[in-house]
């Protein structure tokens, strides 16, 4: 009987130092998915944000039209430039 509650007792302490050994583990795998997302997260944030801006800047490339003179006057050369914008 002795001898069956050592061995309980020792599986016991076994058992209760592997589930917490669990727990740590699952809490650093938590942890570190967090930050693989948040990180993720602000790498697509950004690309985004710079395709839109290039999406915008082509269509104001598309949706305007430039138009340029040039006139001289004796010493003067004067060019002007202007956009139009649909």
């Amino acid at each position: 009987m002795r001898k069956i509650m050592v061995a309980l007792t020792a599986l016991g302490l076994t058992l209760s130092g592997c589930s917490q050994e669990t727990q740590q583990s699952a809490k650093e795998a938590a942890k570190s998915a967090a930050e693989d997302a948040a990180s993720n997260t602000e790498q697509v944030l950004s690309e985004g944000a710079t395709a839109a801006s290039k999406a915008a800047d082509k269509l104001d490339a598309e949706n305007s039209a430039d138009t340029t003179a040039t006139t001289t006057d004796g010493a003067t050369t004067t060019t002007t430039t202007t956009t139009t914008t649909n």
